[in-house]
């Protein structure tokens, strides 16, 4: 059932968003009837705990409860305390001798008496103030109570797993977290708050996440300008609101020796204690880790934790605006760890989310932006089988009808620029048109990737076509394709009809998303994006013809091919083709590259030439000038992956594993394990035979 009408919320705009959750607190209800019954609602600061607390009361009186009301902050943290504060809300006017040695007898006694009458609700909020108090509340006052009695506990932690390695307890728990609200409420709310520019509203979605207390200083700050049309997001003009909502989220910080942690914490996108004692320049100790993460504002993603975007954007730039200079340096030393983290081992390249982690400080201000933007965790895209064929169209028939505007807000939070990008029905189809998929999928390779939703259906689809002898036919002739690969030069048709079994590059045809909008949904096709980018391959696309999408390429690094123009997506607007060719750069090349654009070079210890090295690699040679007559057999070899031709080059050169490792920018292991698998390949034992195997 749906309980708040729009008329409902307008009267009380601190509960948009939240029909779920007062759902649940009166089926709850209903089912708890004669049973003890605890509802635990937890969230981050402001995300609207109390306030849901409040309604909950009301709904609870409304149907002739007692309720009482426990503020966790409100009162000294002691068994003799809380049971004071209940005699007291259920009866006012008694008078308790705090010394009687019966008084939680007394209290217990008084509140099962009551219900036996009518039902009682117990409110517990700021639980997370009340830790001391954990063990007497579950031990000791809760299991004394009867029957018709329901528990409400709010705080910005779920309850220990103390509470739920009890059978009883985790029988009678409901767990009940609050999250961001999404764009829908968000309108909702600015409407109710008579906010009605649809500029002013996408800014007040995309400053405040979704997030009630962030939302309600906005609207504030709007109404106190006398203009609920247009907002001033600068840190000038609100340097004392990002104060204050950084600082309500510090409360639960028990000192101020743990902030230059926090504020290190919010400058890597994703931390663990190493790469936090990096940026800090000193051993962090367990214990302060530890601290860290039991704040609510912190949550474990993979490979790590990371703090919540709105807490960690607002207090880099409230950081920013306070300490500059320490700011950038924290923020130059994040980039060294992970560019040391990428140069210690070379299999990192090829993972997209590792590589994002550096790009989101060596990127132009775009990249920076998106990267803000994504989520750490975002859905993947799978390979499709032909037997989702018919699932897949019926994809496409969907994203054909139900089409819509969408606009993308984003920040750099490094700059403070932000970036506007309004994509409108009709351009959102060009992902899924003219597209023959039987023909892709006739082509034998993993060409179709599918994105799915948590609850399983198709939210996104990718077609990534290996460039070689057996696809340059369908490339010459599909429509996306067809202006770049059916004028190449001879050398560059040579170049691409490599045998079936291998491939020359990739050729992206589409990467399609549901919703343009959705920041799981970009995040997925981001990192797919990232993850062909470092493969070291050559990648070539001819992306929607947006500014969403163009942008996008530009500053990736990605170059306008001379030929490749063509109108096949749209009649009246002219697509063109990118390239990314790293073939003969290499990724590593690929990130010094923008690290030199960006004017960052000089943060990255520079390594001598190999001319002027002392002993240690007395006769190390660039990998440029590895070339001889055997070099074409060797690149011939389409078995062996371009990393491993890279090091079977400088093996017919002479090197060491240590002289590839330093050429390479790889470390000796993983040139060890390339090594490994060559002679798996070649049946070779040993490195001897392994150099005739590749020679012949």
């Amino acid at each position: 059932m749906t309980i708040y009408s729009h008329n409902e919320e307008l009267a009380n705009p601190s509960l948009v968003g939240r029909q779920l959750e007062l759902d649940v607190f009166l089926n709850e209800w209903e089912e708890a009837a004669n049973k003890l019954k605890i509802l635990n609602v937890y969230g981050t600061a402001g995300i609207g705990k109390s306030s849901l607390l409040d309604e909950f009361r009301s709904l609870a009186l409304s149907k002739n409860s007692v309720c009482v009301t426990i503020d966790g902050e409100g009162f000294v943290k002691t068994a003799e305390d809380l049971c004071l504060l209940v005699l007291d809300a259920i009866d006012p006017q008694r008078k308790t001798d705090r010394t009687d040695s019966q008084l939680f007898h007394i209290c217990v006694q008084t509140l099962n008496a009551l219900s036996e009458r009518k039902r009682v609700c117990l409110f517990i909020d700021g639980y997370e103030s009340m830790e001391s108090m954990d063990y007497w509340l579950r031990e000791f006052f809760l299991k004394k109570l009867h029957s018709n009695v329901t528990v409400v506990i709010a705080g910005r932690h779920p309850l220990s797993e103390a509470w739920m390695l009890s059978p009883v307890w985790r029988r009678l728990i409901t767990r009940l977290p609050l999250a961001d609200l999404d764009f829908e409420a968000v309108a909702r709310y600015a409407e109710y708050m008579h906010v009605q520019h649809p500029g002013t509203v996408k800014r007040l979605w995309r400053i405040s996440r979704g997030h009630p207390l962030t939302m309600s200083l906005i609207t504030f700050l709007l109404g106190q300008d006398g203009s609920n049309d247009s907002f001033h997001d600068s840190e000038e003009a609100n340097y004392d609101t990002l104060a204050y909502i950084v600082n309500q989220w510090l409360r639960e910080v028990p000192g101020e020796h743990l902030r230059p942690i926090i504020e290190a914490a919010c400058v890597l996108r994703r931390f663990n204690q190493e790469s936090l004692s990096f940026v800090l320049e000193r051993e962090m100790s367990a214990s302060e880790f530890y601290q860290l993460i039991r704040f609510s504002f912190v949550r474990k993603v993979d490979k790590g934790w990371m703090v919540h975007n709105l807490m960690r954007e607002m207090t880099m730039r409230e950081f920013s605006s306070r300490m500059p200079q320490q700011y950038e340096q924290l923020r130059n030393r994040a980039l060294l760890y992970f560019y040391n983290a990428l140069m210690a081992d070379s299999e990192s390249m090829r993972k997209p989310r590792e590589a994002a982690d550096l790009l989101s400080y060596i990127g132009d201000s775009l990249v920076r932006a998106f990267l803000n933007w994504f989520e750490l965790s975002p859905p993947r895209f799978e390979t499709a089988t032909r037997e989702q064929l018919p699932e897949l169209e019926q994809y496409i028939e969907r994203r054909y009808s139900e089409a819509q505007d969408r606009s993308v807000e984003i920040m750099d939070p490094s700059s403070g620029q932000r970036f506007s990008f309004l994509i409108t029905a009709d351009e959102s189809r060009y992902t899924v048109r003219k597209l023959d998929l039987p023909a892709l999928f006739d082509l034998g390779y993993d060409i179709v990737r599918v994105m799915r939703s948590s609850a399983g259906s198709i939210v996104g689809f990718a077609t990534i076509i290996p460039i070689n002898e057996a696809t340059l036919p369908y490339l010459k002739r599909a429509p996306r394709s067809q202006a770049y690969f059916s004028n190449l030069p001879p050398a560059m048709e040579e170049r691409f009809s490599v045998s079936a079994h291998a491939r020359s590059g990739w050729f992206i045809e589409t990467i399609d998303t549901a919703d343009l909008g959705d920041v799981s949904q970009q995040t997925a096709m981001g990192y797919l994006l990232h993850e062909l980018a470092m493969t070291g391959e050559l990648v070539i696309e001819s992306p929607a013809p947006t500014r969403y999408f163009t942008d996008a390429h530009l500053s990736m690094g990605f170059t306008i091919a001379e030929t490749g123009r063509h109108y096949n997506y749209s009649e009246s607007v002219e697509a063109v083709t990118f390239i990314l060719d790293q073939q003969s750069e290499q990724a590593l090349s690929y990130i010094h590259r923008i690290l030199k654009d960006a004017g960052l070079s000089h943060l990255i210890p520079q390594e001598k030439p190999a001319h002027e090295q002392e002993d240690v690699f007395p006769d190390a040679i660039p990998l440029e000038t590895a070339k001889n007559s055997n070099e074409d057999r060797i690149m011939a070899r389409s078995s062996l992956t371009p990393r491993e031709k890279e090091v079977a080059l400088l093996l017919e050169k002479g090197f060491t594993n240590l002289q590839i490792a330093k050429s390479l920018y790889l470390s000796e292991i993983t040139v060890k394990k390339h090594m490994k698998s060559m002679m798996e390949k070649l049946n070779a034992t040993n490195r001897t035979q392994l150099l005739k195997q590749l020679l012949e």
